[in-house]
């Protein structure tokens, strides 16, 4: 399932659904919002979905993601693992790109041939523009041609937080608003109906360019001091972390123009820098840790002095990690610290709020995969990290299904009255939840937009 068809309906009549494990109801959706439930609704001049006894669940909101990378992600060569795991298969892999243009390479990491260089580049890739991203996203490696297309020399070919120098130059090549609303549609075949936009980069710009785009999906937007509301995005790099005192000064700039902040921390040193910060400056509702990567005992209890109440600070986190990452994770972290990462029982236990993101492109863009993630953490390989920091099935979904503004607070939930974003599923909540399974996604409501999978058959009365 990798994309979706879309129909509007003013008039929607969803029949045999389950609710909260009641079942059978008939939800009728007028104008976007939920108008009624309750069996065996009398059909009106409306289009009528059957769920056929499956669940019908709120749409899922994905907290941090960055849909224009992961548009171009989408047109993209994967350069690290598990598909790239050696600099023999990258060398493989930029030689069957297609097309003459420049080749964009996305999820690299340094076990596959170590910190790339321009000459290593240049060696593996041949005459053509070469740009490839590390799978943090912090980080571009371009040979000498891509160099030379870019009119810009960098020490060694490695730009650092370039992303913003690379769309201004690449003006022409990033213009693919037909490869962002295809994306939207894939989102909405894993039931996406709502996405914080976490990229640090976004300004008045880009709020334009989305304010034209044609989405299924509603947007949270965070980024730079441009933007006039949405959370101030900052970034900390263990290497270059910022004057304390000038942070705090930056976090209460942003509060007085009522914007809550958003840290991106992936390291101990980040997160215990940020909430430092945070102490400082106090919090106000909507500060919130991205992330928050490696967190350990003595961490978890700075969480309890930073926020000046108890709900300002949330963590929005990415089990999916786990599944993904964990493996190297294993090899590349101290054990220590293994039940440390990305920890999601823990937070809850500790009473900090708790949202969920796919970080995608950096992970995978598939919401169930995450929740599953979060159920069993379990890497590729099979083995477990952190198995105290396993969540149920349904908190799992909730980490999804809280509203957009307020990712760590009370979930959604399917009532008249409520806006019509929402996901309908194949089966029961009580088989669904088994697997947690974006094939089990029959179609999506978002408002008055219905995105159902290519092999979703519906009908109107």
């Amino acid at each position: 399932m990798t994309d979706a068809s879309i129909s509007l309906h003013d008039r929607l009549l969803i029949v045999n659904a389950e609710i909260d494990g009641v079942a059978p109801l008939d939800i009728r959706c007028r104008d976007g919002r939920i108008a009624d439930i309750a069996p065996a609704l009398t059909t009106q001049d409306e289009f009528r979905l059957d769920a056929e006894g499956g669940a019908v669940i709120p749409g899922l909101n994905d907290h941090h993601i960055h849909l224009f990378a992961l548009a171009a992600a989408s047109r993209s060569i994967p350069c690290g693992p598990p598909g790239v795991r050696d600099a023999g298969q990258l060398r493989e892999v930029l030689a069957e790109a297609h097309g003459t243009g420049w080749i964009r390479g996305v999820g690299y990491h340094e076990s596959v041939a170590g910190i790339l260089t321009r000459d290593v580049l240049d060696r593996l890739g041949g005459d053509r523009p070469i740009r490839i991203q590390h799978r943090s996203g912090k980080m571009w490696f371009l040979n000498s041609a891509a160099e030379r297309e870019l009119g810009l020399t960098v020490p060694d070919g490695q730009l650092f937080r370039g992303d913003a120098l690379l769309r201004e130059r690449l003006a022409a090549d990033e213009d693919f608003r037909s490869t962002v609303e295809a994306t939207s549609r894939r989102l909405a075949a894993y039931g996406v109906t709502g996405i914080t936009d976490a990229t640090p980069t976004n300004d008045t710009a880009t709020a334009r360019f989305y304010a034209d785009l044609d989405l299924c999906q509603r947007v949270n937007l965070m980024g730079d001091e441009s933007l006039a509301a949405g959370s101030l995005k900052i970034m900390l790099d263990d290497s270059a972390l910022p004057d304390l005192d000038a942070l705090v000064a930056r976090i209460d700039q942003a509060h007085e123009r009522d914007r809550p902040v958003a840290f991106h921390c992936v390291t101990r040193t980040e997160l215990v820098f940020a909430l430092s910060a945070l102490c400082d400056a106090g919090t106000v509702p909507g500060d919130r840790i991205e992330h928050a990567s490696v967190t350990d005992a003595a961490t978890m209890a700075l969480f309890r002095d930073a926020p000046r109440n108890p709900n300002d600070l949330t963590v929005v986190t990415q089990p999916n990690f786990i599944a993904e990452r964990g493996d190297a994770y294993v090899a590349d972290v101290p054990a220590a610290d293994h039940d440390n990462l990305y920890r999601c029982r823990g937070f809850i236990d500790a009473g900090i709020p708790l949202g969920g993101g796919t970080d995608a492109p950096f992970g995978d863009p598939d919401p169930w995969a995450a929740m599953n993630a979060a159920v069993n953490r379990r890497t590729a390989d099979g083995r477990v990290l952190g198995a105290a920091e396993r969540l149920t099935p349904e908190r799992a979904l909730a980490l999804f299904t809280t509203p957009l503004a307020d990712p760590g607070g009370q979930p959604r939930r399917v009532v008249v009255g409520a806006s019509a974003d929402l996901c309908v599923l194949r089966r029961p909540w009580a088989q669904a939840r088994l697997s947690l399974d974006r094939s089990d996604v029959r179609a999506t409501l978002s408002g008055s937009r219905l995105c159902a999978p290519r092999a979703t058959q519906t009908r109107a009365l």
